[in-house]
Formats: C-alpha cells, sequence, structure tokens
C-alpha cells in the first residue's frame, strides 16, 4: 500500500505563517484538512505521515529550512505520494493546484477536478511552479492543493474553509483514490455505529473539533480564556455545547 505524505501548509506560529482573513488563520485550516485527511487515508489502509503532527509543530528556523523541512521529511521518510495542503488569497474564488515534475502532472489534475466537483467550487487552473520548494524538491509525485479562498466576502470559499473542512479532507482523499485507481472497502451494513461501552467524547485538537464549535474554541484560545493542560484541551462534549451557548450569548466578547 502506498505511503502518503501529508503537509500542512505553513507553521502555527513565528515565522512561514499563513495568511489570514475573516477571523480565520490559513495555518489552522491547512492542519485541520491535514488531520481529517489522515485519518480517512489511514483508516483506508494506506500508510501517512504528516509534517505537522500537532497544532503547535513549527518547522524550521525560517522561512527557507521550513519549506525544506517538509520535503526532506517526505524525501527521508520514503513517500509515494506527496501532498500539500494550502489557502490562496489575493481576492480570487475558487480552488488550483500546482505541480512542477513531469510525473505529477495527471496527480494534479485528477485532484483538481474532483476537489473542485467535489466541493462545488470553481475549478480555476493546474499550473505548473518552479519556484515552489515543496513539490519541486520531492522524490515522487507530488502536488500542492490551494482549497480555496480566504480573503473574499462570505462567499462560497470563505464557508467551506470555515464550515466545510471535513468535506474538503473527503474531496482531496477521493481524488487520491481516482488518481491511483483504489477503491476504499465499504463499512458493512451489519457494522454497530455505537456501542453501551463507547466512552464519552472528548476533545483534545482543533482538528477533532466539531465544525459548528470551532469558531468559538479559536475565539477561547486566541483570547487566553483557554489554554489546554499542557497535553490537550480536553474538552468534554458537553463542555464544548456549554462555551458555544456562552458566546453565542455574547459573554466572550471584548468589550
Amino acid at each position: 500500500m502506498k505511503k502518503i505524505f501529508i503537509d500542512a501548509g505553513h507553521n502555527n506560529s513565528g515565522f512561514n505563517t499563513g495568511a489570514a482573513a475573516n477571523g480565520l488563520r490559513e495555518q489552522d485550516i491547512t492542519f485541520d484538512v491535514a488531520q481529517r485527511l489522515g485519518r480517512i487515508l489511514d483508516e483506508a489502509g494506506f500508510e501517512t505521515k504528516l509534517s505537522r503532527p500537532t497544532i503547535e509543530t513549527n518547522l524550521g528556523t525560517d522561512n527557507n529550512s521550513a519549506v525544506n523541512a517538509r520535503w526532506q521529511m517526505a524525501n527521508v521518510w520514503g513517500a509515494d505520494l506527496f501532498i500539500s495542503i494550502h489557502v490562496n488569497a489575493g481576492g480570487g474564488t475558487g480552488a488550483e493546484t500546482l505541480y512542477f515534475r513531469p510525473d505529477s502532472l495527471n496527480l494534479a489534475k485528477t485532484l483538481q477536478d474532483v476537489y473542485s466537483t467535489e466541493m462545488g467550487l470553481r475549478n480555476r487552473r493546474v499550473w505548473q511552479r518552479d519556484d515552489v520548494g515543496v513539490i519541486k524538491m520531492t522524490s515522487c509525485p507530488s502536488a500542492l492543493v490551494e482549497t480555496a479562498f480566504i480573503d473574499g466576502p462570505e462567499n462560497p470559499d470563505v464557508d467551506a474553509l470555515r464550515n466545510r473542512r471535513g468535506e474538503m479532507a473527503a474531496a482531496i482523499a477521493k481524488g487520491l483514490y481516482a488518481y491511483m485507481g483504489f477503491k476504499p472497502a465499504a463499512t458493512p451494513i451489519s457494522a454497530p455505529t455505537t456501542t453501551a461501552t463507547t466512552p464519552p467524547q472528548r476533545f483534545n485538537t482543533m482538528a477533532e473539533m466539531p465544525d459548528w464549535a470551532r469558531p468559538t474554541i479559536e475565539k477561547m484560545i486566541n483570547s487566553g480564556l483557554l489554554r489546554g493542560d499542557g497535553v490537550g484541551l480536553d474538552l468534554s462534549a458537553d463542555m464544548v455545547r456549554t462555551f458555544v451557548i456562552s458566546d453565542r450569548a455574547g459573554l466572550f466578547d471584548q468589550k
């Protein structure tokens, strides 16, 4: 089974951070989508590796080394495919996919067509670039997916980045499956969905947080109201619901 390296674009803080607009940060979105994509591919039987395994992960010591760390990590690991997830900016709309290696063109085209169709976003282009290190220096077919534009008004792009990250990950996975000619096994009809012994759900990272709660939790983290226990957020579902209700009541708004 193929080894797929998933790069969540940009660092959490300091240097090499991403675009920001509409109360969203690129590095948070890419981390979330990458985590979700990793889980989807893991469940399908692929071996995956993430460039940023935790939300706090920062790579390199400056912009150049942050970029180099990603393709170097993938090459040392022996990845068969490299996928870098990003968010676009500049006032446009839609998705586009970048590639450099000639053997990456079909990967980029397939990802672009499947992703934009599944997400209902404008299919902008497949673009060969020789100035993007993460796709230029990999030793395997590689593509960089610009999932949507972060800096437009409240439009399908911003809505997707804010509320449809699970769908984004699933669309990228579907594009990868199409490229590889892979058909994921269907979940058996008889498979139980819940059991009496299932423990209460707890959320430790933003990647695990439901879409409807993410803006509230991000607000609390950014304002210092929520810091976690040094290991993870460790929030129960009831706690998350309480925070969201309080936020909607305006209790977390700055005066």
